[in-house]
């Protein structure tokens, strides 16, 4: 019988998350001693032959490479598939995870629309499979804390909330049309928003409408071959939203805006009091409670507990990824499953059917 406290990590896609989880596998034993499970690579399943070769070299000879998924997930010592792949094969890879009865653990979001994604719930229910999804900027340790104390009463009745996630990635007219520009998991609102919109729910809870606009601005690109093609996918989108609790708010995301880098900025206010957060200054939140403003360090005090980076280390977006896969290894109770990737594929949805209605509101279902 094999050992359940070891995981054998099927990593699905090497391109820059792929890469990036893979990195994050490998400092969980430094960063995570006491974790229960010990975690290894053991297959990586790449688009292109190049990929796998590139995933060989850098993480050992030891490691199965193939560009075959179903070779992945069939593998005998895999025992966690870890989607990291293009959002168009996300519900072909994670079903066939599921049906195989293995552990899934997949990057956001969970599918290109809601009803593939309530699919996937179903069957994961079925297979009594949970599964788990990389909503990253929970473990931000200051939107940890801001999670707590919002629900200890800091902002009180939340009355309005803004949220804005820029970048400055499309800003080039030569970037080539890979699948974030065209094909069903294209766009900002998907690659972008569904972060903002799991953040809502986290911090504020649940979405009951909302209204969206969107603009693509480049709307050709060079393909494979440097023929131009057109761009199916959105460089900026608006939304706004109203809380089941009569709340409302704003979210935009934008892939074009000079100078960005991974830029994200949450303010909140209620009947109590203010909260600010923003990646320029990761390390804390800006709270005003009874009239007083001030700031709360919160460095690197993330949950799950760390022993490197320390406490008293600068966080930043290494150690979110790392947090997040550990926590989910851990089985923290709160972390996000599928059924969250559902219900922001559901808010989503929403949106997209706004977008089509020239910003008509729209109820999430």
């Amino acid at each position: 019988m094999a050992d359940q406290n070891v995981v054998g990590v099927g990593l699905v896609g090497y391109g820059a998350i792929g890469r990036l989880h893979a990195l994050c596998f490998q400092m969980l034993p430094l960063a995570y001693p006491d974790l229960a499970r010990h975690v290894r690579i053991v297959a990586v399943a790449t688009a292109s032959r190049a990929s796998a070769e590139r995933a060989q070299h850098e993480l050992g000879e030891h490691v199965f490479t193939t560009t075959d998924v179903n070779e992945l997930i069939t593998h005998p010592a895999v025992t966690l598939v870890d989607c990291c792949a293009p959002t168009g094969d996300h519900r072909r890879i994670a079903e066939a995870t599921l049906r195989a009865g293995k552990q899934l653990f997949c990057e956001k979001p969970l599918t290109e629309s809601a009803a593939e994604s309530a699919a996937l719930v179903a069957l994961a229910h079925a297979q009594r499979q949970a599964g788990g999804m990389n909503y990253h900027f929970r473990q931000i340790p200051a939107l940890q804390e801001a999670q707590q104390r919002i629900a200890g009463g800091l902002l009180g009745a939340v009355r309005s909330f803004h949220m804005r996630y820029y970048r400055a990635s499309n800003l080039r007219h030569d970037r080539p049309a890979t699948w974030r520009f065209v094909g069903a998991g294209s766009g900002v609102l998907l690659d972008l928003g569904s972060h903002l919109i799991d953040m809502t729910g986290y911090l504020f809870g649940p979405i009951s409408r909302i209204a969206a606009r969107s603009r693509t601005v480049i709307t050709e690109r060079p393909g494979a071959d440097g023929t131009p093609v057109a761009v199916e996918g959105e460089d900026i989108a608006w939304l706004q939203l109203e809380l089941a609790d009569g709340g409302y708010g704003t979210i935009e995301v934008s892939k074009l805006v000079p100078g960005a880098g991974d830029d994200l900025r949450i303010e909140a206010y209620g009947a109590n009091g203010t909260m600010i957060f923003d990646t320029r200054d990761p390390n804390g939140i800006e709270v005003v409670e009874g009239g007083a403003s001030r700031r709360l360090a919160t460095l690197s005090r993330s949950r799950p507990t760390a022993v490197l980076p320390s406490a008293e280390t600068p966080s930043a977006t290494v150690q979110w990824h790392l947090a997040s896969i550990a926590g989910f290894l851990a089985g923290e109770p709160g972390w996000p499953d599928l059924v969250a990737g559902l219900t922001v594929d559901r808010v989503i949805d929403a949106a997209r059917r706004s977008i089509q209605a020239h910003g008509a509101w729209m109820d999430v279902i």
